[in-house]
């Protein structure tokens, strides 16, 4: 185990090095790489909407619905029932109570009513640029699989159809990560991760690469 880290750290510092000579990256100091690093993000970066209410332009409803999204206070409401829902779709133990059980489907009923009722009043408020935001996206794709996993419940379907909706269960869990958008070292991390899948993905290949031929020769 220690040579194969050893061999994918050679691995990723010749493939860094190779890829800037390619680029001729490596007569740029790096102070100027930096500078460019800055610039791209810059011109990456999007500008964050937000509405301000105006009744006349508006109207007295959609003017009501974007003082809520913009409110923080309702932001906190809704992270907070993110971390209870997510509790409460991971309390399960070994035989529970039908009463809890029930209790517990009917938890994360309100839960999901309090989500759809959240992307509503958004669509209401910001319309065709509510999904414009990625994590709103998420959102709307999470609600709608919510919805479908209580039609899933309701109806007598074959197992395919139930593994669906498990896995749409499993797929409202993954709400949880609308915290990354509230911590910044989180996020930097995430944004990290996502940046070092390409690399990672193509480390990954050569590693199975690798194992197959020591599984050949060793046949």
């Amino acid at each position: 185990m220690l040579f194969l880290n050893l061999f994918v750290g050679v691995v990723c510092e010749t493939f860094n090095a190779e890829s800037d000579k390619l680029s001729l990256n490596h007569l740029i100091t790096s102070d100027k790489k930096q500078w460019i690093k800055v610039q791209i993000m810059s011109y990456r970066a999007k500008p964050l909407i937000k509405l301000l209410p105006n009744v006349e332009e508006f109207g007295r409803f959609r003017s009501l619905c974007i003082i809520i999204t913009n409110s923080p206070v309702f932001d906190c409401t809704i992270m907070s029932c993110i971390m209870l829902n997510t509790c409460a779709l991971g309390t399960v133990w070994y035989e529970m109570d039908l009463e809890i059980v029930k209790w517990l489907e009917y938890l994360n009923f309100a839960f999901m009513i309090t989500f759809t009722i959240e992307a509503i009043i958004k669509l209401i408020a910001l319309r065709c640029k509510y999904f414009n935001n990625g994590w709103n996206c998420f959102d709307f794709t999470v609600v709608i699989g919510s919805l479908a996993a209580v039609i899933f419940s309701f109806v007598k379907t074959d197992s395919d159809i139930a593994m669906q909706a498990t896995t749409v269960r499993i797929l409202r869990v993954l709400r949880v990560l609308r915290i990354i958008k509230r911590a910044q070292k989180l996020q930097i991390i995430f944004e990290t991760i996502v940046a070092a899948l390409p690399g990672m993905f193509s480390l990954g290949l050569l590693l199975l690469m690798m194992q197959f031929l020591f599984a050949v020769i060793g046949m």
